[in-house]
């Protein structure tokens, strides 16, 4: 399912907000970019979440940690690369494929996480879950941009729908 005008507006005026820097939000949204490099046989994932939830998610396990700056670097990427492993999913054939959190960034009130995905053999497709904060705001929404060759599709989950299957063939 593809998604058209609607959702070009919705990312309008989402990019809008992100641009209004407040200590709180009332709307509850992340955008994972998913590109397939059949070349080089990997996916590149970049995440885009908000830092403030990603800070209220992490100190579910530490307390003391504090995100831009962080508090303790090496703690907080392990937590965060953790925390992607359980909700960040990719899957061929019912088996969990493996990835190496790169690293990341802060901007503004955002933080951008690093994902690369490597394939031995390219699947004909893979299913991606995407449960970033779904287990702490219920009006999450995780918007997916899915790059392929020249295909390009968006896909918005949430609570009820959280898992797409992504077509890895032209």
């Amino acid at each position: 399912m593809s998604f058209g005008l609607p959702l070009t507006i919705y990312l309008f005026l989402i990019s809008f907000l992100n641009g209004i820097q407040t200590n709180t939000h009332k709307f509850y949204v992340s955008t994972t970019t998913v590109e397939f490099k059949s070349e080089a046989k990997t996916i590149e994932i970049i995440s885009q979440v908000f830092t403030d939830d990603l800070e209220a998610v992490l100190k579910l396990k530490d307390q003391e940690l504090t995100l831009d700056p962080d508090s303790y670097q090496e703690r907080i990427d392990a937590l965060i690369a953790n925390y992607f492993k359980q909700t960040l999913q990719f899957s061929s054939k019912g088996e969990l494929l493996d990835y190496v959190f790169l690293g990341k960034e802060y901007k503004n009130d955002i933080t951008k996480c690093y994902i690369e995905l490597r394939l031995a053999e390219v699947p004909d497709n893979i299913e991606l879950y995407n449960g970033l904060f779904l287990s702490l705001f219920n009006e999450q929404q995780n918007i997916i941009h899915f790059k392929n060759a020249d295909q390009r599709k968006s896909y918005l989950l949430h609570q009820k729908k959280s898992r797409v299957s992504l077509s890895m063939t032209n």
